[in-house]
């Protein structure tokens, strides 16, 4: 099998803003508790393209030997998709990493048709985002308009700081709580269980306490962000 690079993108020109298309209707939800992520399914995402970009069509570049799966470096594999308009339009190229059900790089010769199908799918939904916007608050962990939009939610406020508490000691806001246990709900259930069992080491928890009410103060917050890739 033969490696290139793909086709060089066009200019970028403007194109349509679907930033503040979704509502709370839109999104689905998986997992349970601390651990329950939100989404949108990515039938759901082609319909909202229909509806508010006509004449945009999703495709996937095809690689040098005329299939849709490219080599990386590392002999993993990915796909580059890519938008076309209805005036000739061709919006920047997206790659996405061909990845199996824990959200680790699958090899490039061991690609399935399942595989290849299942990030066409991942491919359709986050080029949407990084193109058009869509769905982008729930990338940036943002709460997403009421469908009814008959009332507006105050933002949160950081939690103000104590006298005679160390930084690292400051209790965290709800808000950011809600960000840290979403980037836990993103892990796969082997990187979260491993992920919890460092936490709870890290911390000097018992085996088996629970690690969502752990976690309270910025020092937590601060381990999780250096370490969140490693699970991820």
């Amino acid at each position: 099998m033969t490696e290139n690079n793909p086709a060089p993108s066009s200019p970028s020109p403007p194109f349509p803003n679907l930033g503040n298309v979704i509502t709370t209707d839109d999104v689905s939800q998986k997992g349970t508790g601390s651990y329950k992520a939100d989404y949108v399914n990515w039938c759901r995402v082609a319909h909202l393209l229909q509806d508010n970009c006509p004449g945009f069509h999703f495709h996937l570049t095809p690689s040098p030997d005329g299939s849709h799966v490219w080599k990386a470096p590392n002999d993993t594999a990915y796909v580059v998709g890519y938008f076309t308009g209805p005036n000739g339009e061709r919006t920047p190229d997206f790659p996405q990493a061909v990845m199996d059900h824990r959200n680790n790089p699958v090899a490039y010769e061991k690609v399935t048709a399942r595989d290849l199908t299942d990030t066409h799918r991942r491919a359709l939904a986050a080029c949407s985002a990084f193109t058009f916007g869509l769905a982008w608050q729930l990338w940036a962990r943002e709460e997403v308009e009421d469908p009814h939009r008959e009332e507006i939610k105050a933002k949160s406020t950081p939690a103000p700081k104590v006298k005679n508490v160390a930084a690292e000691d400051e209790h965290l806001s709800d808000s950011e709580r809600k960000i840290l246990l979403g980037l836990i709900s993103e892990m796969s259930e082997s990187s979260r269980d491993a992920f919890c069992t460092a936490f709870r080491s890290r911390f000097k928890l018992d085996s088996a306490a629970k690690v969502a009410p752990a976690i309270t103060s910025k020092k937590h917050e601060a381990w999780i962000q250096a370490v969140a890739n490693e699970y991820s």
